[in-house]
């Protein structure tokens, strides 16, 4: 009896380790190892979605030319669709940044409204996703140094005076925002972005666990950097747009159960170019502005191309 007694006790005391790092555990997954969607499956989400009419341009239509970036013996791979109208003196190039968990598929419904606006595309599947290689995923950390040096590379072919707009979703919204670090642009359009990791990863934490986020924060800090070079407190965006001058377009869905549209609003007061603009649309989720309307969403990116003089 006594014995049981103590065995019981030990395993009492045991489990809040235990417990705390099969959550970290999780975390680390759900953050640098996601599940990855395939091209074929994302195909699906976007016809779904209602953008049947951009992939049959993709697979059908637009000029498109396989490329490859290379950054730390890890290729990025993507394409560069080369717009007819896009032939001024001054090439203007958009580059589109998928979220986590998706491919150069999810970039398609916004690459077709920059070509429609005169651009030249550049989509591309960030690191770990699609064809691109690299072992995990850094929400934006690693990800903007590979965008730093695709937009380098871009302007060694198009000139350095070409000018370049970012469109980022989710992930790839903090990396465009990320990227300001390293790089300049003429503008962003930065569609449900967080601003701070360290506060993103505590809000996720406090609404999914019945804990106080600061039990799990630090060994799962500890256990990304240990393990896949990721530096939590490190990966703020809006440190990044405070330090940087550049017109950014925030957009978020007010009903956003992943990422609140409160981050983009922090963001949009850190913005030092007054030419920065904040649209919030009601009953969207994460990533599903543009699908609640497509036709504000389009309306809102080129009324702003026109302001910062990037469309006619």
């Amino acid at each position: 009896m006594k014995k049981t007694v103590r065995i019981a006790a030990a395993a009492a005391l045991a489990l809040p380790p235990l417990f705390i790092e099969a959550v970290t555990e999780y975390c680390l997954r759900m953050v640098c190892l996601p599940k990855r969607w395939s091209a074929v499956g994302m195909r699906e989400v976007e016809i779904e979605n209602g953008f049947s009419d951009c992939v049959e341009a993709y697979e059908k239509r637009w000029p498109r030319e396989d490329v490859s970036f290379e950054r730390g013996g890890v290729a990025i791979r993507g394409e560069f669709i080369d717009n007819p109208a896009d032939r001024g003196a001054c090439r203007r190039i958009a580059v589109i940044c998928h979220g986590q968990t998706a491919n150069r598929y999810a970039a398609l419904k916004y690459a077709d409204l920059f070509l429609r606006a005169g651009f030249s595309v550049l989509i591309y599947d960030e690191r770990y996703f699609g064809e691109s290689d690299g072992d995990c995923c850094t929400l934006g950390q690693e990800e903007s140094l590979d965008l730093a040096e695709i937009l380098s590379q871009l302007r060694l072919r198009f000139g350095e005076d070409c000018l370049i707009a970012l469109h980022g979703e989710s992930m790839g919204a903090a990396t465009a925002l990320l990227a300001l670090r390293y790089t300049s642009v003429d503008l962003i359009v930065a569609d449900c972005p967080f601003a701070d990791s360290e506060q993103l990863f505590r809000q996720w934490l406090g609404n999914y666990l019945p804990i106080p986020p600061g039990l799990i924060l630090p060994w799962f800090t500890y256990a990304a950097r240990r393990r896949f070079g990721y530096l939590v407190g490190e990966n703020s965006p809006i440190e990044a747009v405070r330090g940087a001058e550049v017109p950014i377009c925030f957009m978020h869905g007010a009903a956003d159960t992943l990422i609140d549209c409160r981050h983009s609003e922090e963001l949009y007061r850190a913005c030092r170019d007054g030419r920065s603009e904040l649209h919030l649309f009601d009953g969207a989720d994460h990533a599903q502005s543009i699908v609640s309307d497509r036709a504000r969403y389009e309306r809102i990116v080129l009324d702003f191309l026109r302001k910062c003089g990037a469309a006619d």
